[in-house]
């Protein structure tokens, strides 16, 4: 049950991505979701298998889900998160996206406990919200990063990265 779910979720994701205003370029936002996807895989693993801290479903449906969870939602949210934030000049706004991307993420997480996906051995939800906003602000950073040397680029004359 929960694998349609969560690629349902995918399905909203892109076209949320796609048909929103970006202030990145495709490369800089493809960038952006390869590094998040690489740091989200990287926290999954060595919180299931080095640490086992969370113990994720044998069946493989389930597995497919949390997969498509960490590897495609997490990084596109990132990517929403850089570009709705770039595009904001109010700190309310932006806090406001903050607090809403993080209450999305961590309902996510809820879901994955509720279908069975995941369970927390020696983990709690608090710990996750703790995480998912790190990886909020790790994604803010990045894109931040990311932003000044496409403004680099664009300044120098060359290449739009």
């Amino acid at each position: 049950m929960s694998l349609p779910f969560f690629i349902t979720i995918f399905i909203v994701l892109i076209y949320i991505v796609l048909f929103m205003d970006k202030k990145l370029s495709f490369t800089t936002n493809s960038i952006q979701f390869m590094v998040l996807s690489i740091i989200s895989t990287n926290y999954l693993t060595v919180m299931t298998n080095k640490l086992e801290w969370i113990r994720a479903s044998r069946d493989v449906t389930q597995f497919i889900s949390l997969l498509i969870n960490r590897e495609c939602i997490l990084p596109l949210v990132g990517v929403v998160m850089v570009n709705r934030y770039l595009n904001s000049d109010s700190v309310i706004h932006k806090s406001i996206l903050f607090i809403s991307l993080l209450f999305f993420i961590t309902s996510l997480d809820l879901l994955h406990l509720h279908f069975k996906t995941i369970d927390y051995p020696q983990w709690s939800l608090l710990n996750t919200v703790i995480m998912n906003s790190v990886y909020l602000i790790i994604s803010i950073g990045l894109g931040k990063a990311l932003y000044a040397l496409q403004k680099k680029e664009v300044k120098k004359g060359g290449q739009n990265l």
